[in-house]
């Protein structure tokens, strides 16, 4: 089902991003598709599996190498410089272990957008992506973690996570001219950000970059204050939320691959349960381009 103006906004948060897959996974079995993908973080890494349409291919990643130290953790991060291992993830896997799908990718209509972080201006840049062979860079820009990913240069400037900058760019989207705006978020209702609270361990780390610095500090007060903008939006019928139905007892670097399979069960439920609420949104009262 093809929608006309149509966006789909993919929060990260790391392993949350299993809740995404599921979300992503009932999409592709109902054929739900969209003019438009903004992905953050992790968000940007399963919008490529659920672009090149390979259903369940997200979550069979995650769970298939979880354990592997070439896929992460701490091992990798003191040996690349990464706790999610780049090479791993971003080569072995979509070239050899688990095929994706570049073709499809390719001829793809929806206009795909990797949202990163500037460490020289501390703001959100939108990368349109094309062709994965050639733009994968920007996936991994996207998911780089402060203190847990080397810095991603691109075209000779610096990069880190999108989420630093713009954790859910609905208002990008809206900017872009989209008129029916889907947002998928990783967590619940009633969850708010507390505030970066390394201070001088940040300073240490970036301090010659002086806007992300105060990014990383103003990013729990913006961040916050988005899920404050998305709440009056959602009330007013603008926007369509889905977000997990219940707090999620999950970490960023969770291992558990039981935790994972549960989250990614979860987000096909929550989208199941607003299957008729969504599609009454998508393609009822469509305004013109």
């Amino acid at each position: 089902m093809e929608n006309n103006n149509s966006a789909l906004i993919l929060e990260g948060g790391g392993m949350r991003g299993a809740y995404v897959t599921g979300v992503l996974d009932f999409f592709l079995e109902n054929n739900i598709e969209f003019d438009a993908c903004y992905g953050v973080s992790a968000g940007a890494g399963h919008a490529c599996s659920f672009l090149s349409k390979q259903k369940g291919r997200a979550i069979r990643v995650n769970l298939n190498y979880l354990t592997n130290p070439k896929y992460a953790g701490f091992r990798s991060l003191l040996t690349t410089g990464d706790f999610f291992g780049c090479k791993f993830i971003y080569e072995k896997v979509p070239n050899e272990l688990d095929p994706y799908d570049y073709e499809a990718f390719r001829n793809n209509p929806t206009h795909f957008y990797a949202v990163a972080t500037s460490l020289e201006t501390g703001k959100a840049e939108y990368f349109h992506l094309q062709d994965l062979k050639k733009d994968m860079i920007k996936v991994v820009a996207s998911s780089s973690l402060p203190f847990l990913s080397r810095i991603v240069t691109i075209e000779g400037k610096p990069y880190l996570d999108g989420g630093i900058a713009d954790s859910i760019p609905f208002k990008q989207a809206i900017n872009d001219g989209y008129k029916k705006i889907v947002v998928v978020l990783t967590r619940d209702e009633n969850y708010r950000k507390k505030p970066f609270k390394f201070k001088k361990i940040l300073q240490w780390k970036y301090g010659k970059y002086p806007l992300f610095v105060e990014a990383m500090l103003k990013r729990a007060e913006n961040y916050n204050k988005t899920l404050e903008e998305i709440r009056t939006a959602e009330e007013r019928g603008e926007i369509f939320v889905i977000r997990p139905s219940k707090e999620l007892k999950i970490g960023r670097l969770e291992k558990d691959k039981e935790k994972i399979k549960a989250l990614h069960s979860l987000g096909f439920s929550n989208a199941t349960q607003k299957k008729d609420s969504l599609l009454n949104y998508l393609f009822s009262n469509i305004p013109n381009k």
